[in-house]
């Protein structure tokens, strides 16, 4: 990913967690004030994002475009509304350890007694 790309990602990721959307309308001036990026550089980047299923774009008036976030493994918008927080399947995997489990799991990394076992404890 060419840095312009990441910027462009990164600026929508942070404005997303910030407005808590999915979906934000900004313009390129603010963007490439933001970012420090060329306007040429920033329409690359849109265009690289959306080929690689991170973003989608719509242009709007007055240079301003939509932006909605997606699904990097589906390439799809997420479901539901925008403003909806995003509710994604659980792994599949080993079940969540208990903390019995964990702290058995702690004390067998500890390192062995070293020296004369039972003289000091």
């Amino acid at each position: 990913m060419k840095p312009g790309e990441k910027d462009l990602y990164v600026f929508l990721m942070h404005e997303s967690e910030r407005y808590c959307t999915r979906e934000i309308t900004v313009t390129d001036a603010t963007i490439c004030e933001v970012i420090g990026t060329a306007p040429r550089t920033l329409c690359n980047a849109r265009k690289r994002l959306q080929e690689r299923g991170l973003i989608r774009h719509a242009a709007g008036r007055g240079n301003r475009y939509t932006y909605t976030i997606c699904n990097p493994k589906t390439r799809e918008p997420y479901p539901g509304q925008p403003r909806d927080p995003a509710r994604l399947p659980k792994k599949e995997g080993t079940p969540p350890l208990n903390k019995a489990v964990r702290q058995a799991e702690q004390q067998q990394l500890l390192t062995p007694v070293q020296g004369l076992s039972g003289v000091f404890r």
